[in-house]
């Protein structure tokens, strides 16, 4: 099988030289590049300057708002600064890879982080081979790809338990939990969790246990328990130190928010993300969704406000035809229907050049809404009512959103 074959098919299937495109061509450009080296064993030579040059070319194509653009020039710069494949160019790809999850590109993700999983030492550094297969585990259980997920949580496991490494071992048991919850046996992956829950606090070990409070929360959700669930992800948020896990944190905690009908407090939410987030992508993603509320609230000049902020802000293509998907539904609901028909029409025109499929299929749906004056889709209005778990993290969010609103 060819190597990297999922990003040649992935080439094949978009329109060449679109945004998404060029993305992909210039992560495959950064990987042929390793690969060539890794296999050699020879260090990069910068005297190779036709490759390389081929290479910068490529990432410099991308999109200035795309962040595979920043991360793939950080994996090049490393490579090329250290003359050689190593740890730090390997945590630089897995860096790459962590964005490629951030826009559902999991086939891609898998290869990337399946790169590094070869490319890394157990014997030098175990922690980056656990994290990598962890990484590979997830990204190939969320592809569908249940055998090459468990595969990479086996190894991960193996390394763990061979070197003693009583975290990376219950950091597998949380994959392996998210795997049982994603086929459907809640009753299982609940088990493991709230196992994992306890031994993680006995051993203190607050990042594991703030990963499986958040998986846990995400089961009581599909539990149909949604109080039970914010308690749980505010709970995680408290002990989640890395700015990318607490992002994360807060964007489930802000759709929660949203699937009770707490629109006011989802607003504190990603307002709270703009404020503190250390990702533009992140804080573009946030603004998007305070543009959605700002429709749902019917509030036209916050949601011309926050359009135009989104219309001049340089995007991944990803979230630029969630961008265009938002604004159309929004003006829906607004009443400017003529203005909604347009922007959905360029929502389904950039999505199909860039194979998003799910935004075509929505944006589709909506347009036929709007061209039969039918409402979009239903939102659940606000309760009457919640209960105190609720509106504790309610009530925290708030508080957090003022601070951080204060400090910027």
């Amino acid at each position: 099988m060819i190597r990297h074959q999922v990003y040649f098919d992935t080439l094949g299937s978009m329109h060449e030289d679109s945004a998404s495109w060029r993305s992909v061509f210039a992560g495959l450009s950064v990987l042929r590049l390793l690969d060539s080296y890794a296999e050699t064993g020879s260090s990069i030579d910068p005297a190779s300057w036709a490759q390389l040059h081929s290479v910068r070319t490529a990432i410099d194509d991308v999109n200035a708002g795309d962040p595979v653009r920043g991360v793939l020039a950080t994996v090049l710069e490393e490579a090329t600064k250290r003359a050689a494949i190593d740890d730090v160019v390997c945590a630089s790809l897995l860096a790459y890879g962590r964005v490629l999850t951030y826009e559902a590109s999991w086939g891609l993700a898998t290869d990337v982080f399946s790169t590094v999983a070869k490319l890394a030492r157990p014997d030098k550094n175990a922690r980056l081979a656990i994290d990598a297969n962890v990484a590979v585990g997830g990204s190939a259980r969320r592809s569908g790809d249940w055998e090459t997920s468990a595969r990479a949580y086996s190894q991960a496991a193996y390394i763990a338990d061979t070197v003693g490494d009583r975290q990376g071992i219950l950091t597998v048991q949380v994959g392996i939990a998210n795997t049982y919850m994603a086929k459907g046996n809640l009753p299982q992956a609940e088990s493991i969790l709230d196992d994992i829950i306890v031994q993680s606090a006995d051993e203190r070990m607050p990042e594991v246990r703030a990963s499986a409070l958040h998986s846990r929360a995400s089961l009581a959700q599909r539990k149909g328990e949604p109080a039970e669930g914010l308690k749980l992800a505010y709970e995680a948020l408290n002990l989640t130190r890395k700015p990318v896990d607490r992002d994360l944190v807060l964007e489930d905690i802000a759709a929660m928010f949203t699937e009770f009908g707490l629109r006011d407090a989802a607003r504190d939410t990603h307002l709270l993300l703009t404020a503190t987030t250390q990702s533009a992508q992140v804080r573009a993603v946030a603004t998007i969704n305070l543009m959605e509320l700002a429709s749902l609230d019917g509030m036209p000049e916050v949601f011309d406000s926050y359009a135009r902020e989104l219309a001049s802000s340089p995007l991944a293509p990803w979230w630029r035809s969630y961008y265009l998907l938002f604004l159309g539904e929004g003006m829906h609901r607004l009443g400017r229907h003529e203005a909604a028909e347009e922007a959905l029409q360029e929502a389904i025109s950039f999505a199909e050049a860039n194979q998003i499929h799910q935004v075509s299929f929505q944006a589709q749906s909506a347009l036929s809404a709007v061209q039969s004056s039918a409402p979009i889709k239903k939102f659940v209005p606000p309760p009457t009512w919640v209960p105190e778990e609720v509106g504790t993290v309610v009530r925290a969010i708030s508080e957090l959103r003022k601070t951080a609103v204060a400090a910027a």
